[in-house]
């Protein structure tokens, strides 16, 4: 038996809806978790480990152009994409 590595959570596929989805679970268990530090969830906190697993050799090695991404989606998971050095170089204004 080959080695074994266990999360609570598996995205399989490293393709938009997958990482998203991980990306956003991510979220949800931060809020949730500074909500029950401030004292306004009387709960415990949330530790939960989250993986994303992909065949190809580097994500979007399978589905991804590199031709023309429409940002708004990005925008709304990762407002300061643009910030933390995303790879887009020209970007369409019309």
């Amino acid at each position: 038996m080959g080695e074994r590595i266990e999360f609570d959570v598996l995205f399989v596929g490293a393709g938009p809806a997958s990482l998203s989805g991980a990306l956003h679970l991510a979220h949800l268990i931060r809020r949730h978790n500074e909500r029950v530090e401030a004292g306004e969830l009387h709960e415990r906190r949330l530790e939960v480990s989250i993986a994303v697993i992909e065949k190809g050799r580097e994500v979007g090695a399978h589905i991804l152009s590199g031709a023309v991404l429409d940002p708004r989606a990005l925008r709304e998971l990762v407002p300061d994409f643009l910030d933390r050095g995303a790879p887009l170089s020209t970007p369409v204004v019309e």
